[in-house]
């Protein structure tokens, strides 16, 4: 028998849904299309008419996203991205739509943001009451410490009030939140056999958060634990921000960054802003514009070797800045298992493909290191004391690089590797049963 409430971890990279069935905490199937069923991708595609790939070409038409989301088909997870791939200019391809609920953004441009949330949501509750044949009115909702964000705490208040309107417009009648990183120290505490001072790290795909609490068996089951958190700190930073780094570092001069002109001029660094940047849809609409297009054409006409212009031109006349960073993501993943890896890039060139090392993927996150650093340590500073133990959890977290760099910064201090996809999610529901059930 499942209970009415379900636990969501609505990520950046990747949503998920968690269930209670006869007391036990399970995973809904939230993506058929995808290698991992209990994960989905947090993309969403539009397509402009009912055939949602075969539809009419996004770009000449002046359709408004809001016109979009009420008049076309909405394809989620895998089979968004897949139909996107296939068709990038038939429809509005949109990543994260959590990175900009705390964004500085025109109220007609967060309103459909909203309409986004509420259709993702609608789409993970569907799937939790058919899987569990239950109608779900209840709702624990994970959320980072600060979302990504320039406006500080009105930026997460704004981001919150937009979440709980989407989660009451969709059936939720009850509505509540928690800390990316608390939710996965709840979940992690269920298998401590001691009290520990423990370091939750949560590095995820938008932003990266700590959590230093105190945890027990005793207080397990206790609703309140306000009085056992140290502190609390989260930053703009994730995995996201690496990939577009290793990209900067390793992949522009492909594109043409550093070249010079016939005349001895430096290429402007101008001319590449936005073309990673899939967490701004200013830069990216403006990396797409006929302005930028004009100009990466008359420095085509300049270079001394025009070809790395012309892939760079590619890029932005056949918008594949997704495509790119996806296959840049792919990459990074691989080398959490090999030291070395090949970055292919057929969609832009047939041929085109860049070695990667993991030793030069760590020398670009060295700035991205040290923002992490500073997050923990202020945690630690704050709560006046040293954890026992740090917990990684988040797709960063897998990362060998990252957990080298914590191992030799805090040699003294035990280290634990997290389920990356499903401490957050299990903590969201552990919280929904103390206060559900």
């Amino acid at each position: 028998m499942a209970a009415d409430f379900i636990g969501i971890d609505f990520g950046t990279s990747n949503c998920a849904v968690a269930a209670l069935v006869n007391d036990k905490p399970t995973l809904i199937v939230v993506d058929e299309n995808s290698e991992n069923p209990y994960k989905i991708r947090s993309a969403i595609y539009l397509a402009h008419d009912d055939s949602g790939v075969d539809s009419q070409d996004a770009l000449a038409n002046e359709q408004t996203l809001n016109d979009m989301l009420t008049a076309g088909e909405i394809l989620f997870g895998e089979q968004g991205f897949n139909a996107f791939l296939l068709t990038p200019h038939e429809g509005r391809y949109v990543n994260s739509p959590k990175n900009f609920l705390g964004a500085k953004i025109p109220k007609r441009l967060l309103d459909n943001f909203e309409t986004l949330v509420v259709r993702f949501l609608s789409y993970l509750k569907q799937c939790a009451e058919k899987q569990l044949t239950t109608n779900i009115t209840k709702v624990v909702i994970a959320r980072p410490v600060n979302y990504h964000s320039t406006m500080g705490e009105l930026g997460n208040k704004q981001a919150e009030a937009l979440m709980l309107r989407a989660a009451h417009k969709v059936g939720f009648d009850q509505v509540d939140f928690i800390h990316e990183p608390l939710a996965a120290a709840y979940h992690f505490e269920q298998n401590i056999k001691q009290a520990t001072d423990a370091m939750i790290v949560d590095l995820g795909g938008g932003t990266s958060d700590v959590t230093f609490c105190s945890l027990s068996q005793d207080k397990a089951k206790q609703l309140d634990r306000e009085a056992d958190i140290y502190s609390t700190k989260g930053i703009r930073q994730g995995g996201i921000v690496c990939d577009k780094l290793l990209a900067s570092g390793i992949v522009s001069p492909l594109f043409g960054r550093g070249g010079r002109t016939d005349s001895g001029k430096a290429i402007p660094n101008m001319l590449f802003s936005g073309v990673y940047d899939i967490d701004n849809i200013p830069l990216m609409s403006e990396f797409y514009s006929p302005a930028r297009n004009k100009a990466i054409g008359e420095y085509i006409f300049q270079s001394e070797d025009p070809l790395p212009l012309m892939r760079l031109q590619r890029v932005q006349k056949q918008r594949l800045t997704h495509e790119l960073m996806h296959a840049i993501e792919f990459a990074k993943i691989q080398l959490s298992d090999q030291p070395e890896t090949v970055l292919n890039m057929p969609f832009i060139e047939s041929t085109l493909k860049v070695d990667i090392q993991r030793n030069e993927v760590a020398d670009t996150m060295e700035k991205w290191f040290d923002k992490m650093f500073v997050m923990i340590d202020t945690a630690i500073e704050q709560a006046n004391r040293q954890p026992q133990i740090i917990y990684l959890t988040g797709g960063m977290g897998l990362s060998p690089l990252v957990q080298e760099a914590i191992a030799i910064r805090y040699p003294n201090i035990a280290i634990t590797v997290a389920d990356a996809f499903s401490s957050v999610v299990f903590g969201a529901l552990l919280k929904a049963k103390r206060l559900y059930a």
